[in-house]
């Protein structure tokens, strides 16, 4: 539980009103608060209790999205001294809504995720990669590495080298026509699903309030970062792909749909070395709708 007395000197020196209750807030992978306020006013608090989680990475994805059309909260402090507090904190302005994950029935939420990841990709940047210090200058060469290291990761966690060879000729194949020289780097969120937007009832259905959660943003191009948003929508609510991309609007790429299966074959390997690496499936031959897909996608395309 956040140590109220302990805060109440981080929000004087900030000169803000005096605080007036703590909740926490359920549906994060890590703690976060809701601080009200004595002039009604309410902040978040965002605790980052993981190493891998940097706070400063999310407060320069934030940065970008200032004079956009993407809601979201500003960072007004960022403590990783553990002076203050047990671990590691951010502070900053309260964004109203309920988790998107309180509207998955309603397809009004995943139109506007696709309207949202449209915002987003409509926000240019300058190389590909880490938003904090970007590697690449051309999407080519960003795939390649990021492709690389993905079926090195998937091999290591124990996945079979026969289906590793060929999911990996797959996307070899596919790499001149599906990864382009036109490709430009924008703002990618690539964790954008219902738990994390905000979203509240109106009038005309269901509507996006905030984006929140930029503990993966990147600089990749507007297909990879759909391809990803529908890749994990689905998982939560299958059916939802093609409401996201009706709210998103045309792809700008000669083949659209092979694009999007390009960047999903790829996101599934990571998907899964990285459900093996945090434990979640406990040993190579443990069943999971990622791995079926990718054996799907491997008898689909034999050699």
């Amino acid at each position: 539980m956040l140590d109220a007395e302990a805060l109440r000197p981080v929000l004087s020196g900030l000169h803000l009103a005096p605080l007036a209750a703590v909740t926490e807030l359920d549906g994060s992978s890590a703690p976060v608060f809701r601080l009200d306020l004595e002039d009604g006013s309410a902040l978040i608090l965002k605790a980052y209790d993981r190493a891998e989680k940097l706070p400063y990475r999310e407060k320069r994805a934030a940065e970008l999205l200032v004079g956009s059309l993407v809601p979201h909260p500003r960072y007004l402090l960022i403590d990783e001294s553990l002076a203050r507090l047990p671990y590691r904190f951010a502070l900053m302005t309260y964004v109203a809504g309920r988790t998107g994950r309180a509207f998955t029935a309603s397809p009004d939420l995943f139109v506007g995720i696709g309207r949202l990841a449209r915002d987003l990709h409509s926000i240019s940047l300058f190389r590909f990669g880490s938003l904090l210090e970007p590697e690449h200058d051309t999407n080519s060469s960003y795939v390649r590495a990021l492709a690389d290291h993905a079926f090195g990761q998937f091999l290591h966690y124990g996945a079979e080298p026969a289906l590793t060879h060929q999911l990996r000729r797959i996307l070899d194949d596919d790499f001149p026509e599906i990864v382009l020289e036109s490709d430009k780097p924008v703002f990618a969120h690539d964790d954008l699903h219902p738990g994390n937007v905000l979203a509240m009832e109106t009038e005309t259905g269901i509507a996006i309030s905030g984006l929140i959660d930029f503990g993966n943003a990147r600089a990749s191009c507007a297909v990879m970062d759909l391809a990803k948003t529908i890749f994990i929508c689905e998982h939560e609510q299958p059916g939802s792909g093609s409401a996201i991309l009706e709210g998103y609007g045309p792809l700008d790429h000669p083949v659209p749909d092979r694009a999007l299966a390009f960047y999903t074959l790829l996101h599934r390997v990571i998907m899964w070395w990285w459900l093996r690496h945090i434990g979640v499936l406990n040993s190579p031959h443990a069943e999971s709708d990622v791995m079926t897909a990718l054996r799907e996608t491997a008898e689909a395309n034999p050699l």
